[in-house]
This record gives C-alpha cells, structure tokens and sequence, in this order.
C-alpha cells in the first residue's frame, strides 16, 4: 500500500511540474494544493507507521529478553534442582538455597537473600548471599531472630509473605525499611525454616514465582535430608535407648583398631549384663523393664568419656568401646566407674529398684579383631557373673 501512494505523489508531482508553468490558468493552482495535501497525508501515514513499527520492535526485544531471562532463570532452576538432589547434607542445601536465590537476583544488584532454619522458638540465619544490606549482613550467619508471634505462625503455615519492613522479622540491628518476601520452607507440615529475599526495589512477578519454586526444591531437599537422618538413626541405633546398636558398634569397632594399630594405643571393650532384670519384667511388667534400660542407658553415656561408644547389643545386654587407652589399668578405672554407677538404686514407676551389673573387660593387642575382642568381654563378664553380683571381670591371654 505503501507503493501506490509513493506512485500517486510521484504522478500528482509530475502533473504539477506540468501545469505549473501556465502561471495565468487560474485551475493551475489546484493541482499543487492537491499534491501537498497528498503528500502531507502520505507523510504522516508513513510517521504513524514507522512509529507503529518501532513499538513493535520494542515490544518484540522486550518478548524476547523476558524470554531470554526466563530460560536463564529456569536454567539455574534446573542446575540448584540437581545439585539439591545430590547435596551431601542440609548444610549444603543451605548454601545451594543462597546461591540459587543470588543466581536468580543477579539483575537486581541490591538484593539479599538469607536463609534462617528453625530453632526452638527462634529462627538462626545460616547462609546468606547478596551484596550489602546497610552494612549489616557482615557477621550477618549465625545471628539469632526472634519474629513475632504471629507472623511465627504464618510462617509454620507455609504461607509466603510480602513485609513491608525487613525489621518486621525482627532481625537484630536491622531497621531497614526495605521490603522483604519471605518464603516458608514447609513440606507435610514440617517447619525446616524461611528463605528471605529483601530488595529496595519490586520483584517482577516473575522473578518471584521463581523464587518460589526454588522455595519448593529446597524444602524438599531439606526433607529429603532430614528422612535420610532418621533411617540413619533408625538403622545404626537402638530405638529403645537411642544408644549405638550392634551394627554402629562393630563400625565404630572397626574403625577404633585401626586408629589404634597406627598410634599404638589399644582399645578397651566392656560387655555388661543387668543382674536380675528378668524378675522386674516378670513382676512389673514389660514397661518398667523398658525404663530400667532407658535408664541404665543414660547412666552409662554419663559415667564413660566422651570419646566413647556406648551401645546396646540386645536385651539386657549393654557394650563399651573405649579407644585410645595406654594400658589395662584404664580400662579397668572405666569399668570401676560403670559398675559404681550401674550399682545403685534406680527408681521406675515409682518402685525402687536394685540394680548391679556383670562386666567383662578386654583389651586389644596389635592382632586383635572386632569379634575376637567382642567374644573375650562377652567370656569375661560370665566369669564376673558367676564370681559375684555387681563386680568385673579382666580377660588374659593365659
């Protein structure tokens, strides 16, 4: 169309050159005012469209930046996604979930995002990523927040959150007034903590539906996370006193010679066996027996050192590893204290029992293995049983 109206001046400007020179014909004057008027429309027509046309190539470069920025976002999406799935523990997960936030911020230069896990009633901060924020995010991981009440409970719900004041969350020393989108990291009702993004300026709409994608993939790591602790937990400990099960203790066995065979100190195993405890199932039933171990299991974590694996192989029927040892005679001060400590008095259900317990000690040598020793502590404790109640037993080579 463009072309034919190109033509049409081209035409009416020749009739002017034409007819122009007739200056005493007074019909000459139409044709010239005719063409300056088609050549004024023709002018404005091609303003509106080159105008028109410049929109559209805006509107097209936005579409396609947004585009551009959209797979960007979704690519990082993608990367944090899988390295969450092989993330080794939650403190991974923390630094992934910052990164991923900052990845996702990065056109927006003065944003921060900080992520702050559940503790008790207050919320600790441990990774945050981002530029400045007034100059307090310095030493900003490991301080404590205590947020009110209310917004507590909106967070425990998984609800996100606009702030309208970073200091709403009640972070110490900030005050702030920029805004903050907090987004909850809730799986099946579990609280794991919030993700926290403040910016002086406005998150675009899609900026934060990715934000909050990435709130679902961290919260799902971080259950994935916390289930794989509790099997953890679940397959290497007694569930009934928490303490090490026969699995983790012949680890920890294991792992205990070869320390011990490099350094040339020796580990001491301690098997022991609670005297009468079948009369306490037998007369206050399976309950109380159960509370008697339970507290059997806390005075023997109490009485040995730190270093020390305490575990229950079954029953009655507790263990002692204690490694790095100079002699016997350190051994045989950890089994003094275990019987000082399992001998005395234990209250269950209102009943106070006695209680003493059989200790069979043994020592390893740079040839020992995990079930050898295990078997010479088993065979001295029923020689501790047979000699006397409450006692131990050292077993020799001889």
């Amino acid at each position: 169309m463009t072309w034919v109206s190109l033509l049409a001046v081209g035409a009416f400007d020749a009739v002017l050159l034409a007819t122009w020179g007739n200056r005493h014909d007074p019909h000459g004057w139409a044709v010239p005012i005719v063409a300056l008027l088609l050549n004024g429309v023709v002018l404005a027509r091609q303003a509106v469209s080159l105008r028109s046309h410049a929109l559209l190539v805006k509107r097209l470069d936005r579409t396609l930046g947004a585009l551009r920025k959209g797979m960007v976002r979704d690519q990082i999406l993608a990367d944090i996604g899988t390295g969450l799935l092989t993330a080794g523990d939650v403190n991974a997960v923390h630094d992934l979930a910052v990164e991923g936030a900052a990845a996702l911020l990065v056109d927006t230069p003065d944003a921060l995002a900080v992520l702050l896990v559940a503790d008790v009633d207050e919320l600790v901060v441990t990774a945050a990523a981002g530029t400045d924020l007034d100059g307090t995010d310095t030493g900003l991981v490991g301080r404590r927040v205590a947020p009110p009440t209310q917004l507590r409970a909106l967070m425990q719900a998984g609800e996100v959150l606009g702030v309208g004041s970073i200091a709403e969350l009640g972070v110490p020393g900030v005050v702030s007034p920029r805004t903050a989108l907090v987004l909850p990291l809730v799986v099946n009702g579990r609280f794991f903590g919030v993700l926290v993004v403040t910016s002086e300026r406005t998150l675009h709409a899609d900026l934060r539906r990715a934000l909050e994608t990435l709130r679902t993939q961290v919260a799902l790591a971080l259950d994935g996370a916390a289930l794989t602790a509790e099997l953890t937990v679940r397959a290497l400990h007694d569930p009934l006193t928490g303490l090490a099960n026969r699995v983790l203790i012949g680890e920890r066995l294991v792992q205990a010679l070869a320390r011990a065979r490099r350094t040339g100190r020796h580990v001491g195993v301690l098997l022991l066996d609670l005297n009468g405890f079948k009369p306490v199932n037998d007369t206050l039933g399976h309950e109380a027996g159960d509370e008697l171990l339970r507290a059997v299991a806390g005075r023997l974590t109490h009485c040995v050192r730190l270093e020390d694996t305490v575990g229950r192989l079954g029953g009655d029927e507790f263990v002692v590893v204690a490694e790095d040892l100079p002699d016997l005679y350190a051994a045989v001060r950890i089994a003094e204290r275990v019987v000082e400590a399992i001998n005395r008095p234990i209250m269950v259900n209102g009943h106070e029992l006695p209680a003493s317990a059989s200790v069979g000690v043994a020592l390893s040598n740079e040839a020992s293995l995990p079930d050898e020793l295990l078997r010479q502590a088993d065979s001295a404790m029923y020689t501790a049983k047979r000699s006397k109640s409450g006692s131990y037993h050292i077993h020799t080579t001889a």
